[in-house]
Order: structure tokens, then C-alpha cells, then sequence
């Protein structure tokens, strides 16, 4: 009859405690890297849900209450950017309340291009009527936009807006 050693349950303990420790590892990495996706998806689906309410925010307008709807384009952008929209909309102001304009705008579709936690890029397909005193039945056009975000105090801000 073989005889056993005595180490021979210490060493199949801590053969034992190995392959715990190691699978609790590995299960560590994964559930890190399903975290990171999941971080990945939500930075994905925030980024995609600012640029789509800025496409809108951007391409709608009242000219009853014109400076309102400028300001809120204002309130979602940053850098050059927020100071150009602000130069340029002050501009047009008083031809868009002239002609008693009214911009309403419907997202199409939009996607996501890129997305890292401090900055991404978003196009969205707008439908767009626009009511005036010279069409006052309104006419429809569709377009696209490619706005690109960045991250400031936890809000995604558009930092550039390009007609595609």
C-alpha cells in the first residue's frame, strides 16, 4: 500500500487556494471589462443623446420667442464655437422676427462616430419646416449635421456644428 506523504494535503490546499485566488482574478478582469463597456455604452448613449437635442435645439426657432431659443444653442456649446453662435444668431435676429420665421425640427436618425470620456462626435439627420411671411405653409427640407462634443463639468457641449 502506498503511503502518503504528509504534505500531500497541504499541497493540494494550496493548489486549492491557487485556483481560487486565480479564478477570482480573472472574474475581477471580467467583470472590469464589462464595467468598461457599460462605462462605454452610457458615455455612447449620453454623448448621442446631447448631440440629438442640440441638432434640434440648433435648427428649431420661434421668433416670438427668439432670444430664448438662442440662448438655449448658447447654454449647450462651448469655446469658439458658443462665441460664433452668439455673434452670428444676433445678426439675424431681426430678419427672422421680420418675417415672423418659425423653424420647427424633428431628429431622422443619428449616430455616434466616436465617443471617449472628454470628447465625441455625433451626426444626426434633421427634418426641418420653416414657416414664414413669404411661405406661410411652410417649407420642409432635411440636412445633416456633424456636431462635435466635449465634455465640461460632466455636460456634453457642442464645440463645433458642421453641415454635412
Amino acid at each position: 500500500m502506498p503511503s502518503l506523504s504528509p504534505r500531500g494535503p497541504i499541497v493540494v490546499g494550496v493548489a486549492a487556494v491557487a485556483v481560487a485566488v486565480a479564478g477570482s482574478a480573472l472574474a475581477g478582469v471580467g467583470a472590469r471589462q464589462l464595467s468598461h463597456r457599460e462605462d462605454l455604452t452610457s458615455l455612447r448613449q449620453s454623448a448621442l443623446s446631447a448631440g440629438r437635442q442640440i441638432a434640434v435645439d440648433f435648427s428649431a426657432y420661434d421668433y416670438r420667442h427668439l432670444q430664448q431659443d438662442f440662448n438655449r444653442v448658447v447654454n449647450e456649446s462651448t469655446g469658439t464655437f458658443k462665441n460664433q453662435y452668439a455673434s452670428q444668431s444676433a445678426g439675424v435676429q431681426d430678419l427672422i422676427v421680420k418675417a415672423k420665421a418659425v423653424s420647427t425640427a424633428q431628429v431622422a436618425s443619428a449616430g455616434v462616430v466616436h465617443a471617449d470620456p472628454g470628447s465625441a462626435t455625433v451626426l444626426v439627420a434633421v427634418n426641418r419646416k420653416v414657416t414664414n411671411t413669404s411661405v406661410p405653409n411652410g417649407q420642409s427640407d432635411s440636412f445633416g449635421l456633424q456636431i462635435m462634443l466635449k465634455r465640461v463639468d460632466g455636460r456634453w457641449l457642442a464645440s463645433q456644428v458642421k453641415p454635412l
